[in-house]
């Protein structure tokens, strides 16, 4: 058998061998998946905290860790359609299908955890009322599940398409949200 023989039937091996071979595929981001990070004050009646946020929202879950301005963990968070689940910085776990409920037992404010993402994005859920918007056509305010959410900010950073600023309020609980990087899918 000649050189150029060999050579043509290890091309054809070669050839077949790839063809056989899946190509390996990165997971397909959807256009609602993103990461944020920024700082988050939560304050009822006398007490304030402000705390580091790092969310990563990707198809139906999110996670988000909370940090100290020292880079603490305070809390991971982990939320899926069937559960919320949250790891504290000193080790204790917290479980429960009801995402505000867990909210309140961790930092004392029954916040809607699962709605967080689309609030982040102002994004109106099905329950909206109220909803405004500015002259560009953005969601500037609106109401969902008793709380009352103000939007600002928007076009104030490049990297962030939405709202820079959110304010969510409920009788005497405020998050304030200042989102300082967004990008789409997750960063981890």
């Amino acid at each position: 058998m000649s050189r150029l023989s060999r050579f043509c039937c290890a091309l054809s091996a070669l050839f077949l061998a790839a063809c056989a071979t899946a190509p390996t595929q990165a997971p397909t981001l959807r256009a609602g998946d993103f990461a944020m990070t920024g700082r988050v004050l939560i304050r009822q009646s006398d007490r304030a905290d402000v705390l580091r946020i790092n969310w990563a929202h990707l198809g139906p879950a999110d996670t988000v860790r909370l940090e100290t301005s020292l880079g603490q963990t305070v809390a991971e968070i982990s939320l899926t359609p069937q559960r919320a689940h949250v790891r504290l910085g000193d080790g204790r776990e917290f479980e429960a299908a009801d995402d505000a409920s867990l909210a309140r037992e961790v930092v004392g404010v029954p916040v809607p955890l699962r709605r967080f993402a689309g609030w982040l994005r102002a994004e109106p859920g099905a329950g909206a009322t109220g909803v405004l918007y500015d002259d560009a056509g953005r969601v500037s305010a609106m109401g969902e599940a008793g709380w009352q959410l103000n939007y600002s900010g928007y076009g104030a950073l490049e990297a962030v398409p939405g709202p820079s600023l959110i304010e969510a309020r409920k009788e005497d609980v405020v998050v304030r949200v200042k989102i300082e990087t967004w990008s789409r899918g997750s960063d981890e």
